[in-house]
């Protein structure tokens, strides 16, 4: 028999003791171990399943909707018409420039002379006559006509020297030569112009401002040339405010209006 003593004995025992209790906490362990581990397994191999419920009815069929149709309709023959617009509004004039055309004039026809003819002589000696008469009868204003019914293609100039008069030796030449004729009533009525020529060489023309009208039967300008006073105005003639006379149909007029009631320009 062995026996041993009571000191080894515990000391025995401890070790046995504690040899036990680190065998148990690793079979603890392990067991623990193990235990989690098919835990995670089982969790990791989860499955879903899917499940479809199929319902079986019987259902009404749909009815389609009923076809419309489209009326025919009945034919139309199309008819375009024309619409006339009405004529525009003609616009109002607001200011025109209007020319006043300048009073007409009688047109001038340059004096032609011409080499002294035939009848020259005869012409001056009848110029002479008459002259000599209008001397006798102080009339200053006496000049020479032409009758325009008797003149050619180109016009004729007469010309002559008078006697001495109330004027000096010599009082000048001159002209009336119509220009415009007319007819009105038994008279014979014209328009006219004069060329004057002055002792001294100086020349005066004009246009006769006035109409003035002789007897038909007593037409100087029908008859051959001679002398007759410058034509005066028709009765109850007024010169238009303005006008410009010539020193010869001034001092006519001038005379013809103091004696007829005028008013002398």
């Amino acid at each position: 028999m062995i026996s041993a003593s009571a000191p080894r004995r515990r000391g025995a025992f401890a070790w046995s003791s504690a040899g036990s209790l680190f065998v148990h906490l690793l079979l603890i362990l392990l067991l623990s171990y193990l235990v989690r581990h098919l835990t995670i397994t089982e969790a990791a191999r989860e499955s879903v399943s899917q499940t479809t419920l199929v319902r079986i009815e019987n259902r009404p069929r749909p009815t389609p909707p009923p076809v419309r149709h489209r009326a025919t309709l009945p034919h139309v023959r199309r008819v375009v018409r024309s619409e006339v617009l009405p004529a525009a509004a003609p616009r109002h004039e607001l200011a025109r420039d209007v020319v006043v055309p300048a009073t007409p004039q009688p047109p001038q026809r340059p004096q032609q002379r011409h080499a002294p003819s035939v009848n020259l002589a005869r012409d001056e000696a009848g110029f002479s006559r008459e002259v000599a008469r209008l001397n006798a009868a102080n009339d200053a204003h006496a000049v020479p006509t032409i009758d325009p019914a008797t003149r050619g293609s180109s016009m004729k100039s007469y010309s002559f020297s008078p006697a001495s008069s109330q004027h000096g030796q010599d009082s000048g030449n001159g002209l009336i030569i119509p220009v415009r004729r007319w007819r009105e009533g038994d008279n014979d009525c014209y328009y006219g112009r004069y060329e004057f020529t002055y002792p001294s060489g100086a020349e005066e023309t004009g246009d006769i401002v006035w109409p003035f009208c002789f007897d038909a039967a007593l037409d100087p300008f029908k008859q051959s040339p001679h002398l007759i006073p410058f034509p005066l105005p028709l009765p109850g003639y007024r010169l238009p405010p303005g006008t410009f006379l010539p020193p010869i149909e001034k001092s006519v007029y001038q005379q013809w209006a103091a004696q007829n009631g005028g008013a002398p320009r």
